[in-house]
């Protein structure tokens, strides 16, 4: 193998493993934000829950 050929495959290479690292950092970003909604809303609801049970108890 000639080295040219080489080194465009390597520089293939690196390029195809940054750009898989750039979508898996998107889909954590993402995932997060997700997981920090559902959070949020969990708490909402165990807040109303909690309000429901105290008027009730009156």
């Amino acid at each position: 193998m000639d080295q040219p050929n080489k080194d465009y495959i390597i520089q293939s290479l690196v390029n195809q493993i940054a750009e898989s690292t750039m979508k898996i950092a998107d889909r954590d970003a993402v995932i997060n934000e997700l997981h920090q909604e559902l959070e949020e809303t969990k708490r909402q609801q165990i807040e109303e829950m909690d309000k429901e049970h105290v008027a009730n108890k009156k």
